[in-house]
């Protein structure tokens, strides 16, 4: 029985850089890994919005099925198809997609925002507060003393 890594011809071995390039043509593998370039390129074709919500997820054919976090954003997507194959396809050489199907996935949901919580009012501590008070008390002016007040206790709350 011949041995499969050895050539017809001279039952010498055959390199594997000939063989892989046989098995990739056979197979029609150059295509397949063209398409799936989409993988690569999906986020910053989409954008980082649509990217947090909607990922590829396989492709079938020259068919791009994506996996989308809700029912409106699927919804958005679907609106979007044909903007969005143009781009795909614009990064694409040779082959093509040409279609997207969208389903739902749960898992793609963004994590939504903490609602911000009310920070306490920090007030500037009683004696540097009378320190300051001391200091600007040789001013003549009351409306400057007002101003440089309400600056000196800013300053104070921001630290």
């Amino acid at each position: 029985m011949a041995n499969p890594r050895q050539s017809k011809e001279t039952k010498r071995p055959v390199k594997i850089s000939r063989l892989l390039s046989s098995v990739f043509e056979h197979k029609k593998w150059r295509s397949k890994l063209e398409l799936h370039r989409v993988f690569q390129f999906w986020d910053s074709v989409v954008g980082k919005e649509i990217a947090a919500v909607a990922q590829p997820s396989l492709i079938r054919g020259h068919v791009l099925w994506v996996k989308v976090a809700d029912s409106v954003w699927m919804q958005h997507l679907h609106l979007q198809k044909m903007l969005l194959l143009e781009k795909i396809n614009q990064n694409l050489h040779e082959e093509k997609i040409i279609d997207m199907h969208f389903q739902l996935n749960s898992s793609l949901t963004p994590q939504p925002k903490p609602e911000p919580t009310e920070s306490k009012p920090v007030y500037p501590d009683k004696k540097k507060e009378q320190e300051f008070d001391k200091l600007i008390s040789s001013l003549d002016n009351d409306e400057l003393k007002v101003s440089l007040k309400s600056l000196w206790i800013k300053m104070q709350t921001n630290r």
